[in-house]
């Protein structure tokens, strides 16, 4: 299960610049065109399904029990706030047709998820 969670930020990552691309592509056009709203949802749905693999795998490692309080408490707590920026914001920028919302939102939640990462775990 770590594997699974530690290949599906690849995904996040990609999904990622791919709703940066959108958004930034629909903000030089100067409308929110139909491309950008769909990568920015792609991203907040990779973004949730990485955060279901990362439920499953807190509640099977028993991950609560505070041993290493970043990854127990402050891993996941940051997550769900960089999740609810993006979902937040790629709709809101969906219902208003600004595509300048989506990107901050976008770029937000990855400074967010940046700081939730735990030390160590990039060398995949």
């Amino acid at each position: 299960m770590v594997t699974l969670h530690s290949l599906l930020r690849w995904l996040v990552l990609l999904s990622a610049v791919g709703a940066l691309i959108g958004y930034g592509r629909a903000l030089a056009s100067s409308r929110l065109d139909d491309l950008a709203t769909r990568l920015g949802s792609v991203y907040t749905m990779v973004l949730g399904v990485q955060f279901l693999a990362g439920l499953v795998l807190w509640l099977v490692q028993s991950r609560w029990n505070g041993d290493d309080v970043f990854r127990s408490f402050i891993h996941p707590a940051l997550m769900i706030i960089a999740i609810g920026t993006a979902s937040a914001g790629t709709a809101r920028a969906r219902r208003t047709g600004s595509a300048m919302i989506g990107l901050v939102a976008v770029v937000v939640s990855l400074v967010i998820i940046v700081f939730a990462i735990p030390s160590g775990a990039w060398p995949l």
